[in-house]
């Protein structure tokens, strides 16, 4: 099974979009959390956040589906953490 990808690559006819899209995580007992590894405020999908670089893409499966939300955090734990709340 692939993993997977909360930056995938972004395509706007007017530059890179602000950000993305975050789903409400369900209650589930594993989260995995990605950092963006970009540089100058975007992730490494395009998609463009701003300076600090320290946003984490925080996901979860659930029946099935796949749910995801983006969080500003020092560390994976730190991120897994505010996603929580």
């Amino acid at each position: 099974m692939k993993q997977f990808n909360p930056f995938p690559k972004v395509w706007s006819q007017r530059g890179a979009p602000m950000g993305r899209h975050s789903d409400i995580l369900p209650d589930a007992k594993r989260l995995h959390a990605r950092h963006q590894q970009g540089g100058q405020g975007y992730d490494r999908g395009g998609a463009y956040w701003g300076i600090p670089s320290n946003v984490w893409g925080v996901w979860c499966k659930h029946d099935g589906q796949v749910f995801c939300t983006y969080v500003r955090a020092n560390s994976r734990a730190d991120a897994i953490n505010k996603a929580r709340v």
